[in-house]
C-alpha cells in the first residue's frame, strides 16, 4: 500500500461515503490504534509496515 496526502473529503468521495460515515470510520481507527488524530494514524501505519511514506 502506498500512502498519499489527500483530504478526508476526497477519500469519502472516492469511496462513496457520507461525511458522517467517513468520520465514524476515522474515529474507529483512532480508537483501535490509540491514535489522537489522522497524522498519528499515518505514523502508526508507517511504523507497522501497513503503508509507505
Amino acid at each position: 500500500m502506498r500512502s498519499t496526502a489527500i483530504q478526508l473529503a476526497q477519500v469519502r468521495r472516492l469511496l462513496f461515503l457520507s461525511p458522517g460515515t467517513a468520520k465514524n470510520h476515522i474515529a474507529a481507527i483512532q480508537r483501535k490504534t490509540g491514535a489522537r488524530n489522522r497524522v498519528a494514524i499515518a505514523a502508526w501505519a508507517w511504523a507497522t509496515g501497513r503503508a509507505e511514506p
